[in-house]
Formats: structure tokens, sequence, C-alpha cells
């Protein structure tokens, strides 16, 4: 016959044996599962090769849930292989940008003028222009300027004097105009607030700590905010961004890339392909159409660059990707759209 104490013993067994289960059942160990992705690689694989419309290499790297999940290179390039990246460093730069309000240096919705002081003689007529304007390309500085190609014949300071100096495209803050220019502009009150130049404070604020040893503005006392890097050691300022900012930035600044700043305002000037379905804007992100991701909730962020090179972040599905080519625009689409449906079928699995 069963005693008290025994069936006591037993209950309380079975009672630990099922809180361990529920345990094992919410960590990530228990609730990973074997992907495959088979079809994503041979999706990948077929761009490369000598037709037109291919391209001679390409590096890819995929994380879910925080792993890597998949990576993969082909042609001439590895997952090693750092290249320019063109627009694709924006998100990172706004990053640096967003590191100083952290920690209250800057203030967004304060015009830059007071940041710049006197090392440009900012005019009265770009007196609103702010951080966030510029960060989201609705400043109505012109898209680029003749200093944005003379690196190394200009300081940045120099470069931003030009811009200034430049009629803006429209009144600050009532349309969207993707600008290069307002970006250098950002990169100097950086530099101000700092006293460092761009390139030491960007890996000081963004490189060093996430371990992202490829990525580089460049060395030339005008960098232009258009860097190189490797995928595998972007993909580790996307995940990072992913993962709600930490260690760059607030969990409330996290929550801000998430949503368009730029709603309402009409277009004066987009690079998006029309394909790509970029909707919103957020500081250095791109925010796709819903219809972009059949199966995932989002949002989807993204930060293609000219060169077709092109990381985004499904926060829906909880995934990151950063794939980098040496293309154009339109075969960076390509490959992203062919990707996008690969990944999604594959985490929509049952």
């Amino acid at each position: 016959m069963t005693s008290v104490r025994d069936f006591a013993r037993g209950s309380l067994l079975a009672a630990a044996a099922l809180l361990s289960a529920c345990s094992m059942e919410g960590s990530d160990e228990y609730r990973h599962r074997e992907y495959d992705w088979t079809q994503l690689a041979q999706a990948l694989d077929s761009a490369v090769g000598e037709g037109e419309t291919q391209l001679r290499g390409y590096s890819f790297v995929l994380n879910v849930d925080g792993r890597r999940e998949f990576s993969r290179a082909g042609g001439d390039m590895t997952l090693d292989t750092a290249i320019p990246i063109a627009s694709a460093a924006k998100a990172p730069a706004a990053a640096a940008l967003l590191t100083l309000e952290r920690e209250g240096r800057v203030d967004l919705d304060v015009p830059v003028s007071q940041y710049i002081g006197d090392a440009v003689t900012w005019p009265p007529a770009k007196s609103a222009i702010t951080l966030r304007m510029l960060l989201n390309h609705t400043s109505g500085l012109p898209t680029t300027s003749p200093c944005l190609d003379e690196t190394n014949m200009l300081t940045l300071q120099q470069c931003v004097a030009e811009i200034a100096q430049a009629p803006l495209d429209f009144l600050p803050d009532t349309q969207f105009g993707y600008s290069a220019a307002g970006y250098q502009v950002a990169g100097l009150v950086a530099e101000q607030v700092t006293g460092q130049p761009w390139n030491t404070l960007f890996r000081e604020r963004v490189a060093a700590p996430l371990g992202m040893a490829s990525f580089s503005y460049g060395e030339m006392s005008n960098p232009r905010v258009a860097g190189v890097s490797n995928a595998a050691d972007y993909i580790r300022f996307s995940q990072a961004i992913l993962g709600g900012g930490a260690p760059l930035l607030s969990k409330a600044q996290g929550q801000a890339l998430r949503r368009s700043q730029v709603s309402g305002l009409p277009v004066y000037f987009t690079p998006a392909l029309p394909g790509a379905r970029l909707e919103g804007y957020s500081l250095g992100w791109w925010i796709s159409a819903p219809a972009n991701h059949p199966g995932s909730n989002g949002p989807e962020t993204s930060d293609p660059g000219l060169l077709g090179s092109t990381p985004w972040i499904d926060y829906g599905k909880n995934y990151t990707v950063v794939l980098l080519i040496t293309g154009t625009p339109e075969k960076g689409l390509a490959m992203w759209t062919a990707a996008r449906e690969k990944i999604l079928a594959e985490l929509n699995r049952e």
C-alpha cells in the first residue's frame, strides 16, 4: 500500500518533471529546430555567372532567433571579403549619432546650428534643420554635393561648408528627399560634439563594442558616409538592432527604428526602386510595405546600397540577413526578393 509520504514524494517528483519540461520548452535550445536551406542556397548560387543579369560573387549571412542559421558565399567572394557597401552604411552611421542622443549629448530636434557652432557658417534659410531631419532625409538639403567625391582633398568641415551654401531642394520637414549630403552634415555634428574624427568616434561607439573589425568609413579627411564591411561583421550590427539596440541604443530608440518617421510627406526624391516597395523611413532604415513579407507580421526594415548590398531585418519572424554584392540596385533587389521568399517559406514550414 502506498503511504502518504510516498504519495507526496511522487507528486513532488512529477511536479518537478513538469516544471523542468516547461522550462525546456521555453528555452531557445528546446525551441530550436533544424532548417533546410537547400532552396535558399540554390537561389543564391543561381545569381552567380557570366550572364548580363548575374554577379561575379556574393556573401550572405542569416541569423534566426539570434543564432547563425545559414551562411554562404559564391563566385569570387568569401564570407571574409570586405567590400564597399555604399548607402548600406547609413544605418550604422545613424546609430553612432543615436549613441550621442542616448547620452544626452545631442537632441535630435534641436537645430544643428547649435552643434556646428563656428565651424561652418550656417545660413538662416537652413536654421530649422535638425538632426532628425538629416537622418530621416527631410532636411531639404540636396541629394549630393561635389565635395562628396573629394574625400582626400577636403576635410569634412570644408565639405559641410560647401553643402551649407547650396540651395535647398524644399523647405525643411515638408518632403522626403534622400540626401547623402545631409549625412555629411550629421557626421560633422558628431565630430563637433565629441571632438573626435568621424572614423575614431564610429569605431569607439559602434564597431568596437560589436566586434566589427572589417567595418570602416575609410581613413580620409572627408570620410563619405558610405563604408566598407564584410557580411559577418555587418550582421553583428543588424542583430544588435533586431535585439532592441543594446549595447548601442536604448530600448526606446530601438523601438523608434521600427516605425516610419516620414509618413504623409510627399516624396521629392528616392533612390528606392519601385519594385522594392519601401514605403517608410526611420533614422537610417527603410520600412517595407507589408506585401513584401507575406507570412510575417513585420515590420521589415532594410538599408540597401547603390551597389546592391542589402541588410534587412524582419521583426515579425525575428531574423536578419546581410547580403553583400558588388553590382547594381536591380541585382541586389532581385537577390533580396528571391532570398526573402525562400527564408519565409522555410520559417513558416510546419
